[in-house]
């Protein structure tokens, strides 16, 4: 896409925005809590949030390793 990393660091943090937005809406639809409060508010509000991270960016790796997502974003 570019070869500017500027480009592709805000690219990057979309795509991990949109799919942190994803599996938090997913997960609160699934198991009926917020997972995506304030993570400042509590220690279990920054597990969660962390857990919702760490999935958004297992998930981009997998999504980009089944050639679904181009390696560039």
């Amino acid at each position: 896409m570019s070869d500017n990393k500027l480009v592709k660091a805000i690219t990057d943090s979309a795509v991990l925005v949109g799919l942190a937005a994803g599996v938090g809406y997913l997960g609160m639809k699934v198991l009926r809590k917020n997972l995506l409060g304030d993570p400042s508010t509590n220690v279990m509000n920054y597990v969660k949030w962390t857990a919702v991270l760490a999935g958004s960016i297992a998930l981009k790796d997998y999504l980009e390793g089944k050639k679904v997502l181009p390696s560039s974003i």
